[in-house]
């Protein structure tokens, strides 16, 4: 030891005694890769493992780890606050499309947004924008899912929302029924509800709810359509196996 301490004196001086930095030290990265990261990232909004896997598709290796250093340098990501570690999950989901729909209200900056979600494939069947969450808006973007996919769903799966879902009783104790679950039982349309306080059952929807409102941040000059399309036809999923929306409702019809 004492032989290696003085020969790294006489090839480095004084600077052989000072601490290393652990690991390997970085290798410096194409500036036009790194530009091509930044504009997939702003234009698609993929975070460091859909990015890794759209650039091995391109031809690309690069480590998933370099990508992310690339978002961390240029201020991309965002912290997690309520990360807790690893958890599993475990997915549920009908193996066809069309048999169940997801619906559900969200709002965002004084706007109130509706969208019924296809359970198998995640494909946004139609969404709406309104001033108010009432049912009337409701079966209006019901009818639109409809009118536009040439199909009914088996069962629509919602909270218990009133907009939905009748939490009022008579006096015999009778549960009453609503607006919405009149039109659904004229459309001979299952309706199944969420238990209370349990958001996961509806998870899809409120996935994509988080989606729409980090799209509007970053591009809100977009229009609710125009994202609708986009999610559907060119957002791959890695719970999908990265594919889209629109080729998984496709595949399983």
């Amino acid at each position: 030891m004492v032989y290696k301490l003085s020969n790294n004196f006489k090839r480095e001086g004084i600077s052989a005694y000072n601490a290393k930095k652990a690991g390997r030290p970085s290798l410096p990265l194409n500036q036009s890769f790194v530009k091509k990261v930044i504009d997939i990232r702003k234009r698609d909004d993929y975070g460091a493992e859909k990015l890794h896997f759209v650039l091995k598709r391109e031809g690309f290796i690069v480590s998933q780890r370099q990508i992310q250093k690339i978002l961390d340098q240029r201020g991309l990501t965002e912290p997690c606050v309520k990360r807790r570690g690893q958890r599993t999950y475990v997915r549920y989901q009908w193996p066809i499309s069309n048999y169940l729909w997801h619906v559900d209200w969200t709002t965002y900056k004084g706007k109130l947004y509706c969208a019924f979600i296809d359970d198998r494939s995640r494909k946004i069947m139609a969404a709406g924008e309104f001033n108010n969450a009432i049912a009337d808006n409701a079966k209006f973007v019901l009818y639109q899912a409809i009118l536009d996919n040439g199909v009914c769903p088996v069962i629509i799966l919602s909270d218990k929302g009133s907009q939905f879902y009748a939490n009022k009783h008579d006096k015999t104790g009778k549960k009453g029924i609503s607006e919405f679950e009149k039109e659904l039982e004229e459309l001979g349309i299952e309706f199944w509800t969420s238990r209370r306080n349990h958001p996961q059952t509806n998870g899809k929807m409120e996935k994509w709810f988080d989606t729409l409102k980090k799209r509007k941040k970053r591009h809100p000059e977009e229009s609710l359509q125009d994202f609708v399309k986009w999610y559907n036809n060119e957002r791959i999923h890695h719970a999908l196996d990265y594919n889209t929306p629109e080729e998984v409702y496709k595949e399983n019809l």
